[in-house]
């Protein structure tokens, strides 16, 4: 397996996995954990297929795009053929599987071929249908340790120090996202704005939480972050010092991000967490 940054309780059980690879590996985490670079290892030579989400430009689009049945049935002849060595293929973000693609999905796992092996990604994977869950081996990977973050920005020359407290802030513990918010200063300031109007969220007076919840309320990927921002930040917290009342308010987000992913009205959403 290729080099990648994992943190430490899931290194040794990975390498076993990958030695006596399942024919169906679901990798989950995080976002900005690094899932599409972990299954890129894994396949490493034996790579023969990668699939994302597309829109109706048939662009790449990881957050609203969609694998189509169409995208999954172009895999049947490929798992049908015989092969001398181990084939990978990766479906990413495979919970953006349309309803007809997971049925398609599961018509190949119930007629497997030895030399072919599927990886799926997915930060979201309750939304495959059960009976994909059951055919597969899950796999949750955790963000890697402080200690790992700082020695991954070593390895990449972050060496101002306001920069390195801020890249810290945003993505302690997840190097897919450090990497994307040092190559990309744009991206940088949007997530650093993000993560301190969701610090802001959190933490202000009921004023100070509507007027951030009228900035994000037209916009649903936008909200998506904030929210996003907002239980990272929670995370963190209860994790340093479990407290009942950031735990009450990381069951609220996750509840409201579900509905406004589910198109409930993002204004009403982001106004639960403010009353």
């Amino acid at each position: 397996m290729s080099k990648v940054v994992l943190n430490p309780i899931d290194e040794k059980r990975l390498s076993l996995l990958v030695k006596d690879l399942p024919q169906s590996l679901l990798l989950t985490g995080d976002k900005g954990i690094g899932l599409a670079t972990i299954a890129h290892s894994i396949a490493d030579k034996n790579l023969a297929g990668f699939l994302q989400p597309q829109n109706s430009k048939e662009q790449i689009d990881n957050e609203s795009g969609t694998i189509s049945v169409e995208m999954i049935r172009g895999l049947y002849t490929q798992t049908r053929a015989k092969h001398t060595g181990r084939q990978v293929i990766i479906i990413d973000n495979a919970d953006r599987m349309s309803a007809g693609a997971q049925a398609a999905f599961l018509k190949l796992l119930e007629e497997p071929n030895d030399s072919i092996h599927f990886i799926l990604t997915s930060h979201t994977p309750q939304k495959l249908v059960l009976t994909i869950i059951s055919r597969i081996q899950e796999f949750t990977l955790h963000p890697i340790t402080h200690e790992q973050t700082t020695a991954f920005l070593d390895s990449l020359k972050v060496d101002d120090k306001t920069k390195r407290a801020q890249l810290q802030f945003i993505a302690d513990g997840f190097p897919a996202e450090l990497s994307r918010l040092i190559t990309n200063d744009s991206y940088f300031k949007q997530r650093a704005k993000i993560m301190g109007d969701a610090r802001t969220f959190l933490q202000s007076n009921a004023y100070e939480k509507v007027l951030i919840a009228q900035e994000y309320q037209g916009e649903r990927p936008q909200a998506l972050q904030l929210v996003d921002s907002c239980m990272q930040i929670l995370r963190r917290s209860i994790s340093a010092k479990p407290q009942q009342a950031a735990i009450a308010q990381l069951t609220l987000l996750l509840t409201i991000r579900d509905n406004i992913n589910s198109q409930h009205n993002i204004r009403l959403q982001l106004a639960r967490f403010v009353l």
